[in-house]
């Protein structure tokens, strides 16, 4: 057994050892003074047209497209440019999440308006069990946390033979992920890193020092000194160990902006122009200025073109009501994207049982003997602390090991 590679899942909530084969980013043609004596409007309108062309030359007319629709920005602008090509009643959308959820309103009041063919799938309607959880481990190569997806079996059903448009990762090359602390040398970003990524914080469940999974990061050293340690780091390990496999799982027709002509153009950008995805915002506001007039979750549920003081106003707004709902058991946290799992682990019987079944498993298998399993669910249970977290780790280590998941 891999003590280290186990280790990595019970902080990080996936597997440090594992390799994305799909896509491998290429950091060789960037250059970071190619765009040094550009103007902004002149990088808009570049990033545009390189948007633009990797959308127009996977369009194809023998499969149907959907898009999954939330809240955010990339999925709103895949849209916007399939309309370019495509009427809207000839475009599929869906969205799941919570109702009340900014991700779930926001996606379907933008379908709704645009006039696609929509689907919604409320994830309070959708039941977990063990059996469908193995599937879905096997097609994310068993290697991420489980239970935060839509119903594999709606999209299967609906959208098996479709083409599925995806923004996945191309936004952090934009600068999605602000690293609030930077390194001066690579240790220092790896522990940076580390701290950033921990999925459970409630309770420490590995029985190594942090400092030793530092080996398991992959790194480029060619980008040393040309771009950010965290920012090197997270694409190679969180985005394409973590994020890849769970939103591409297996069995999906996969439509992407991960384009080389794309990405260089990202990362040979002025880091003015990534921090808080400035210059991607910029490219959005200018190509769909009616899509992104709505509501966006990226802005906290107003348009991302609202002035500072709507923004400064907004956020008092929606401070009051996380604070209100610290009294209303009903409350639903609307940045949430999938379901609440502190409560829905108290409360829904099929997720109680699902994940008491596989915690209890995974204890007979004495490969954890240091956490106390029981422990973390009677204290979570008896509403002692909030372990939702742990939770779903631990249960989804032992779907994964149901599955076939070698240690």
């Amino acid at each position: 057994m891999n003590l280290l590679n186990l280790n990595s899942f019970l902080k990080f909530g996936y597997f440090m050892d594992y390799k994305y084969t799909d896509f491998q980013v290429n950091f060789t043609n960037f250059d970071k003074n190619k765009y040094s004596g550009f103007e902004e409007k002149e990088l808009v309108e570049i990033g545009q047209n390189l948007w633009f062309q990797t959308i127009s030359k996977q369009i194809s007319n023998n499969n149907q497209n959907v898009v999954p629709l939330s809240g955010g920005l990339d999925s709103r602008a895949i849209l916007g440019s399939l309309l370019e090509h495509k009427n809207a009643s000839e475009i599929h959308t869906y969205t799941f999440g919570t109702p009340n959820t900014l991700d779930y309103e926001i996606g379907n009041k933008i379908a709704k308006l645009l006039g696609t063919k929509h689907k919604s799938f409320p994830l309070n309607d959708y039941v977990y069990n063990t059996k469908n959880l193995v599937e879905i481990s096997n097609r994310i190569d068993n290697q991420t946390l489980l239970f935060l997806h839509p119903s594999v079996e709606n999209l299967d059903l609906n959208f098996s033979e479709f083409n599925v448009w995806s923004g996945a990762i191309i936004d952090v090359f934009f600068g999605r992920h602000k690293h609030h602390k930077i390194a001066k040398n690579l240790n220092g970003g790896i522990l940076n890193s580390i701290n950033e990524n921990i999925y459970s914080r409630s309770v420490n469940m590995t029985n190594i020092p942090d400092s030793e999974l530092a080996v398991l990061f992959d790194y480029d050293f060619t980008t040393e000194n040309l771009l950010g340690y965290e920012y090197v780091l997270d694409i190679l390990n969180r985005q394409l160990k973590y994020i890849a496999p769970h939103v591409l799982m297996r069995g999906f027709n996969y439509k992407t902006l991960l384009d080389d002509s794309l990405i260089d153009f990202a990362l040979s950008l002025n880091e003015k122009f990534i921090n808080y995805q400035y210059l991607y915002k910029k490219i959005f506001l200018k190509s769909f200025p009616y899509l992104f007039s709505l509501p966006c979750k990226t802005s906290n549920g107003i348009p991302l073109n609202s002035s500072r003081t709507k923004f400064f106003m907004n956020n008092i707004k929606q401070g009051m009501k996380s604070l209100g709902g610290i009294f209303n058991k009903n409350h639903v946290n609307p940045g949430v994207n999938y379901i609440d799992f502190n409560m829905g682990i108290r409360e829904r019987n099929d997720l109680k049982s699902v994940i008491y079944e596989n915690i209890n498993d995974l204890k007979s298998r004495k490969i954890v003997e240091w956490i106390n399993i029981e422990k973390i669910w009677k204290d979570h249970i008896n509403n002692k602390n909030n372990h939702g977290e742990a939770l779903l780790t631990l249960a989804s280590l032992e779907i994964h090991l149901k599955a076939g998941k070698k240690l």
